[in-house]
């Protein structure tokens, strides 16, 4: 129970945040043939290779998501409610499971010495099943939950997504990556003179802000 928990509100604690742009290349491809031949039959028979493209410098920047998830409000006020779910439910379900057992056991103390009736038996085994029915809809609570976690994780990422193609209108940068200290992506180290992360999260509360007050 707890794990699956965990997993639900890592859903909402880590964002992976990678825009790609693809701007400004020029010419087109350009077929030539192997060792600069001419097309005979020997020359038809060697591989095509085509001229490469005339690549443009490129501006590249990243988006630290360590901070990211530190301080865009949107991320801090779900992983609040994530967490507040997540210990209201872990409370119930103890208590259920605790109830349970203990139910469980004393039935089969009282029947293992023959102190039950038939009737009693009955009764024991329905109050059990009830018992074991709602433990099991808790847990299809917790299934939920983890959907509805997913679900706002979607909107998290859209928001971002948003918010930096707009933002990139101004700046046109080619590229924009995703960082992080914690977790091993494909960008191992970044020059700090490249991060527009701060940019990013003010613009970002700002907005969100904004459509709170909608």
């Amino acid at each position: 129970m707890n794990k699956n928990l965990s997993i639900a509100l890592n859903l909402v604690l880590v964002i992976a945040v990678a825009v790609l742009y693809y701007l400004h290349f020029s010419c087109d491809h350009k077929a030539v043939l192997a060792d600069g031949e001419s097309n005979d039959s020997t020359a038809a028979s060697k591989p095509i290779v085509m001229m490469p493209k005339e690549i443009k410098a490129s501006k590249i920047v990243y988006v630290n998501t360590d901070i990211l998830n530190e301080k865009y409000e949107y991320v801090k006020d779900l992983t609040n409610v994530a967490k507040a779910n997540l210990q209201s439910l872990e409370s119930a379900y103890k208590k259920k499971a605790d109830e349970f057992q203990n139910i469980y056991g004393d039935f089969q103390q009282k029947a293992s010495q023959g102190l039950l009736s038939e009737n009693q038996t009955k009764a024991a085994q329905e109050e059990l099943g009830k018992r074991k029915q709602e433990l099991e809809e808790m847990e299809g609570r917790q299934q939920q939950m983890m959907e509805k976690v997913q679900v706002e994780n979607e909107k998290v990422f859209k928001a971002i997504m948003d918010y930096i193609r707009e933002y990139n209108k101004n700046s046109q940068y080619n590229y924009v990556l995703a960082y992080s200290n914690k977790i091993v992506g494909s960008v191992l180290l970044a020059n700090d003179s490249l991060d527009i992360t701060n940019e990013i999260v003010t613009g970002l509360n700002a907005q969100y802000k904004a459509s709170k007050g909608k």
